[in-house]
């Protein structure tokens, strides 16, 4: 297997140690930790398995295969060392929860529109903002209007 796992930003990956349920131990990179209610943390891991894989020319040959598990502690154990820090989610006060986006081209009136990130209605272009900042865009000089289908504004408003 290979040690050197890179995540897609480029940084390596922490690593943890897994239990299998027969006993054997191995090392896996994490990509993904969080808490349940219960406050256990669950971890995402990629274990890399050999397989087979089959060519009409030269018959089989060894291949790999990577797959994602998800097992909480004590299952899987961090490793001294390692920082898992990079995989936890920022505070609530810092995530990107709403979508700036340009008004539908029949709106004359509004400069934006403020959406949920899972508004259908949301374009693709646009910034993404934090509660703070839709709160800011929404009492600000430009005309930000919220989407009469999401209402950002519903839940922003317990938000203040």
């Amino acid at each position: 297997m290979d040690d050197a796992r890179e995540d897609p930003q480029g940084a390596s990956a922490p690593r943890a140690e897994v239990t299998l349920p027969d006993g054997q131990r191995l090392t896996a990179p994490v990509t993904r930790r969080r808490r349940d209610r219960s406050g256990t943390w669950w971890y995402d891991l990629q274990i890399e398995l050999p397989d087979r894989s089959e060519d009409r020319r030269h018959g089989p040959t060894l291949t790999s295969r990577t797959i994602t598990i998800c097992a909480p502690h004590p299952v899987v154990q961090p490793i001294p060392g390692e920082d898992y820090s990079s995989l936890d989610p920022p505070p609530p006060e810092k995530r990107k929860q709403w979508r700036l986006s340009p008004p539908p081209a029949q709106d004359s009136r509004a400069d934006a529109y403020l959406h949920r990130l899972d508004c259908a209605q949301a374009q693709s272009a646009g910034g993404m903002l934090t509660d703070r900042e839709a709160l800011a865009a929404l009492a600000g000089p430009d005309v930000t209007v919220p989407c009469p289908v999401c209402r950002p504004d519903a839940v922003l408003r317990h938000r203040r």
